[in-house]
C-alpha cells in the first residue's frame, strides 16, 4: 500500500505486475495523477477499481476515459470487499454490489447506493503496518512528529461549497471513546507519534463526546499534542470543553469563517454571523488555543469591496494563521450545480481553491487572483517567516505570470 501524497518516490517503481486489482483514491486535484496511475496498471493487466471524493460525481467522465473499471461511490470498506469478491468468481454478478458504477456493452451501470456505516467501531483500526510511517514524519506540529486520525464521519451542515455531506452522508456518526482511545496508544507507543490531527468535518459535534476523550487522554497520561476542526457556534457555546480540551493537549484549532460579507455566509450555508465569529475568535484567544482560520474569496454576489472587506476583517482578527481560498465549485456541490454552466476551464489540477475556475458575475479572474495574493501579502508581510510563506505558496500554486495568461485567454476565448 502507498500513500502518494506523503510518499514522493517515482509511481514508476510500482511493479503492477505482480497485482490483479489496484484501488485508487483521489480527490479532484489529484485526479490526473490518479488517471496517470490507472493507465500504467491497465498497461499490466490489472484491474483498476477507483474511489474518493471526485470520481463517484464524475463517474461518467472517469469510466469513459477506459483506464478504470470501477468507480466505488461514497464509503468503500464494504462496497470494495464484496466487489474483490466477484472479481474472483468466474463470472462475477457486479450488478448486486451496491455503491459501484461500472461499463457493460457500452452503457454505464449505476447500482443501488449503499447505506452508511453505522457502527464504525466495527471497522478494523487503519492499516499503517502496510505503509512507511516514517514518511508522515516529514509533517511537524511544532517540533513534534503529526499524523492525521479521523473519528466521525458525515456532516449535517451541509456547506454550499462542500462535498462532505454528499460523499459521507448528513447523518454524523461517531466513534466511542474507547476506539479513538486506542488508536492514539497505537499511533503513541507503537509509532512513536506525540501529536496528531483529528481530520473530521465535525469532531466537536459533539461536546460530550470531546470532554470525555479529553478525560481520557488525561487519565492515561499520553502526553500528545492534538489539532483539529470546530465550529464557530460550538465553540462560543462550550467554553468548559475548550478548557477540558486544553489540558488533555489540544494545541490548535482550524475554524472556518469564510467571510465579513453577511450574504455570503448566508450563501455558504452558515449558521452564525460576524459577531458570533469575533466572540468565537476571543474565546479561543483566552484559552490559550492557536487559531488556524480559513476565509473564501468571490461568494456569488461579492463584488471587490465585499472581498477587500472579509481582508481586512482577517487582518483585525489577528488569528495566528489565515487560510485564504478562492470560492471553488467542486463535483458534488449545490455551488457546483448552480455554476457549472459557467466553468470556463475544466482542469481539475486548477480546482485547488487558489484559481477562479467559473466566470464570476462581478469579478474577473485576474482581479480575484490579485486579491488572493493582495490577502495573502497583507497578512503575512508582517514577519520574515510570512514573506517566505508567501512566496512559497505562489510557486506551489503556479500564481504567475504564465497561469494569469493562460486562464485569461479561456475566460475571453473558452
Amino acid at each position: 500500500m502507498r500513500d502518494l501524497c506523503v510518499d514522493k518516490g517515482s509511481k514508476g517503481d510500482i511493479r503492477f505486475r505482480d497485482y490483479d486489482v489496484v484501488g485508487i483514491g483521489t480527490d479532484t486535484t489529484r485526479y490526473y495523477n490518479a488517471l496517470r496511475i490507472a493507465r500504467a496498471a491497465k498497461r499490466e493487466g490489472c484491474t483498476v477499481i477507483v474511489g474518493g471524493p471526485h470520481p463517484c460525481f464524475v463517474d461518467e467522465e472517469v469510466l469513459n476515459t477506459d483506464q478504470v473499471d470501477f468507480v466505488v461511490h461514497g464509503e468503500g470498506e464494504i462496497t470494495l470487499h464484496e466487489l474483490l469478491v466477484e472479481l474472483q468468481r468466474e463470472r462475477g454478478e457486479f450488478s448486486r454490489v451496491r455503491g459501484i458504477n461500472f461499463c457493460r456493452n457500452g452503457l454505464i451501470i449505476r447500482t443501488p447506493q449503499r447505506e452508511s456505516i453505522e457502527d464504525l467501531d466495527h471497522l478494523p483500526l487503519p492499516a499503517r503496518h502496510l505503509l512507511d510511517m516514517d514518511s508522515y514524519r516529514k509533517t511537524k506540529f511544532g517540533n513534534r512528529d503529526i499524523t492525521p486520525m479521523i473519528t466521525s464521519r458525515g456532516c449535517p451542515g451541509n456547506c454550499t461549497f462542500c462535498s462532505s455531506s454528499a460523499f459521507f452522508g448528513r447523518k454524523w456518526r461517531s466513534r466511542s471513546v474507547p476506539s479513538i482511545l486506542r488508536e492514539i496508544e497505537e499511533l503513541y507507543y507503537r509509532y512513536h507519534f506525540n501529536a496528531t490531527a483529528f481530520v473530521d468535518d465535525n469532531f466537536t459535534l459533539s461536546p460530550q463526546r470531546v470532554m470525555d476523550l479529553s478525560e481520557g487522554i488525561i487519565q492515561k497520561n499520553l502526553d500528545i499534542w492534538w489539532w483539529n476542526f470546530s465550529q464557530v457556534d460550538t465553540i462560543v457555546r462550550n467554553e468548559p470543553m475548550l478548557k477540558k480540551m486544553r489540558r488533555a493537549g489540544a494545541k490548535s484549532i482550524y475554524i472556518g469563517l469564510e467571510s465579513a460579507h453577511r450574504p455570503s455566509l448566508e450563501e455558504f450555508g452558515k449558521r452564525f454571523d460576524i459577531g458570533m465569529a469575533e466572540r468565537a475568535v476571543g474565546v479561543l484567544k483566552q484559552n490559550g488555543f492557536e487559531i488556524f482560520a480559513s476565509y473564501i474569496l468571490g461568494g456569488l454576489s461579492e463584488t471587490v469591496k465585499a472581498v477587500n472587506e472579509t481582508i481586512r476583517w482577517a487582518k483585525r482578527l489577528d488569528t495566528n494563521v489565515a487560510q485564504f481560498s478562492i470560492l471553488t465549485p467542486y463535483p458534488g456541490t449545490a455551488l457546483y450545480e448552480k455554476v457549472k454552466d459557467r466553468i470556463f476551464r475544466r482542469h481539475w489540477t486548477f480546482f485547488d481553491a487558489q484559481h477562479l475556475v467559473f466566470k464570476h458575475d462581478h469579478i474577473s479572474f485576474i482581479r480575484l487572483q490579485w486579491l488572493l495574493l493582495k490577502a495573502n501579502l497583507l497578512y503575512y508581510s508582517r514577519s520574515r517567516k510570512g514573506r517566505i510563506g508567501v512566496l512559497d505558496l505562489i510557486k506551489r500554486h503556479r500564481l504567475g505570470v504564465g497561469t494569469v495568461l493562460r486562464f485569461t485567454k479561456d475566460y475571453f476565448i473558452g
